[in-house]
């Protein structure tokens, strides 16, 4: 846990380790792929102009660019980049590892819940953003929403007791 908060903090703070030619191309996709959407009730923000927890009537675009191997205890975590270039953690519970986004997806989370996340790390106080996805049916990969089977599957543990 501790290993994959660091990586994930090191990503952040040096936009996922891409030199600027990547991330220009990465924008200019994000750019394509916003055009292609079909309006609807909800007004696309960036993630700057999000308020703290759920945004009602908010979608978030994004392109993802980097991400940290979860392991089957945590969260599928995605280093994203808005329109405007800000670099910031989505969080995605409960998706399955092969249907997970890729490096140059661009997510579209409707109704994006947002946390500032505050880690001390040794005598570091480091602060970060981050967006929560509570199910891969709540966002849209390249403007397809996902289907129940992007759902992880169940997994039951029993102990005896002896």
């Amino acid at each position: 846990w501790y290993q994959r908060r660091v990586r994930a903090i090191n990503l952040i703070d040096n936009k996922g380790k891409m030199k600027p030619k990547n991330i220009a191309n990465m924008m200019k996709h994000l750019k394509e792929k916003i055009k292609g959407q079909n309006p609807s009730k909800v007004s696309v923000a960036k993630f700057d102009d999000l308020q703290l927890g759920q945004n009602q009537d908010k979608a978030l675009n994004c392109v993802l660019i980097s991400s940290v191997v979860p392991n089957v205890k945590t969260p599928f975590v995605c280093i994203c980049l808005d329109s405007n270039e800000t670099c910031f953690a989505v969080n995605i519970y409960n998706i399955d590892s092969s249907k997970a986004p890729r490096l140059g997806d661009v997510l579209t989370i409707p109704l994006p819940q947002k946390y500032a996340v505050d880690v001390t790390l040794g005598n570091k106080s480091i602060k970060y953003g981050m967006i929560r996805v509570d199910s891969p049916l709540n966002f849209m990969i390249n403007n397809r929403q996902l289907s129940k089977v992007s759902l992880a599957p169940l997994r039951l543990t029993t102990t005896a007791l002896t």
